[in-house]
């Protein structure tokens, strides 16, 4: 038997949740290459006969997702990063484009083939960390490349502030990690726009319910089947790139989130058991990286409402992307059928409150109806009295 043993950094690092997000199909496929995906403190062991065609095909699991996700723009990379790039491409005798998106695919190509070469040396690489005063290294020290700007985000939180971990973040990498952990930005980038890159994981404890309990992963697999040809991991991470919209207001978000799972659910399931997901808004201006808020959203309590409704679904969809557009900028659509931002940020959170049962259904009717524009489909008594029972 074969053991892989990844060693992890702090529970809150971005890089711990990316390298966790690429490893993730093999929890929720836990008989693919007859392997298993353990997950302790500081490091996540996979084992198996098979683990090294497994963990060929994380990298090709991760480039098969963000070719799916083909109307996300690229991002041209940091010129930190650039040169870094540059450096590998010299050692790797490769030849990339300069975007993020064609870092991933192309180290996930080196990947599956220097797994096949070379698995001893994966194997040492990826059980090797080390620390000093300022520095975190994993794999070679000798062989290591200065790490990516978007994982330093924890270092300068909010532009200056350091984070509380045993190194001051500064991340160096030889080339296999660098590999693994692009192919989680791959697996997880779901969004940017406005110089905002929003990537979305989901929560290590339900990496760990997958492993456990596959019940639930067949539940998984079968809410999203309508999605599209893919595993109950992709599924999920395709999900916030379909709604096309960015979690900055997570009240707004969660309801849209909930709405686009229960529009594509088969009939005799629930959303109650979906997993909840953690968001990261990275602030990209060509120049650094500042993280601008890191967010857990669960919308699993919001089943009973958004599963009761009828012929109003599609209206709530397009009034909360109204809300989550107008949070950054005007738009006539918008504010003509809706509302201005401020109106449209108002009924939404009342709208949420009273699918949490904690503002009466009543109250919330009265000022949908009440306060939107002539024109809004809020004003059409079907159309209330529908959300009308979905609340109540």
């Amino acid at each position: 038997m074969v053991k892989i043993n990844i060693k992890l950094l702090p529970h809150g690092t971005l890089a711990r949740e990316l390298v966790l997000s690429a490893l993730s199909p093999l929890a929720f496929t836990p008989s693919q290459g007859g392997t298993t995906l353990d997950i302790y403190e500081d490091e996540a062991v996979v084992s198996g006969a098979g683990a090294i065609g497994s963990l060929a095909q994380v990298f090709q699991n991760a480039q098969q997702l963000l070719a799916n996700k083909n109307e996300l723009p690229p991002i041209k990379p940091h010129f930190n990063d650039r040169q870094v790039m540059a450096k590998i491409m010299r050692k790797l005798n490769l030849k990339i484009n300069d975007t993020y998106r064609e870092y991933v695919d192309a180290l996930c190509s080196w990947a599956i083939k220097d797994l096949q070469k070379n698995p001893d040396k994966w194997l040492e690489s990826l059980d090797k960390i080390s620390y000093s005063p300022k520095t975190i290294t994993l794999g070679e020290p000798k062989s290591a490349f200065s790490g990516f700007q978007p994982l330093k985000i924890e270092k300068y939180k909010y532009g200056k502030r350091f984070g509380d971990f045993r190194a001051q973040l500064d991340i160096q990498m030889d080339e296999r990690w660098v590999a693994l952990v692009l192919a989680g930005f791959g697996v997880c980038y779901s969004g940017f726009a406005d110089g905002e890159i929003i990537l979305s994981t989901i929560p290590e404890k339900v990496i760990e319910k997958a492993t456990l309990d596959y019940s639930w992963v067949n539940y998984v697999q079968q809410l999203t089947q309508s999605l599209g040809n893919y595993t109950a991991f992709q599924a999920l991470m395709m999900l916030p790139y379909k709604v096309q919209a960015t979690p900055e207001l997570p009240h707004a978000y969660s309801l849209l989130l909930a709405l686009e799972l229960a529009s594509i659910k088969p009939p005799h399931l629930s959303i109650r058991e979906a997993p909840p997901y953690v968001f990261y808004r990275i602030m990209y201006t060509g120049q650094s990286f500042s993280l601008l808020e890191r967010l857990s959203i669960d919308f699993s309590f919001l089943a009973p409402f958004v599963e009761k409704l009828q012929n109003s679904r599609d209206y709530l969809k397009d009034f909360l992307k109204c809300t989550i557009t107008q949070a950054r900028r005007h738009s006539n659509y918008c504010s003509n059928r809706f509302g201005d931002a401020s109106l449209c940020d108002r009924l939404s959170r009342a709208l949420y409150a009273a699918a949490a049962k904690v503002k009466p259904a009543d109250e919330t009717i009265y000022l949908l109806a009440r306060s939107s524009p002539e024109n809004s489909p809020f004003r059409r008594t079907e159309v209330l009295r529908d959300i009308y029972d979905a609340l109540s």
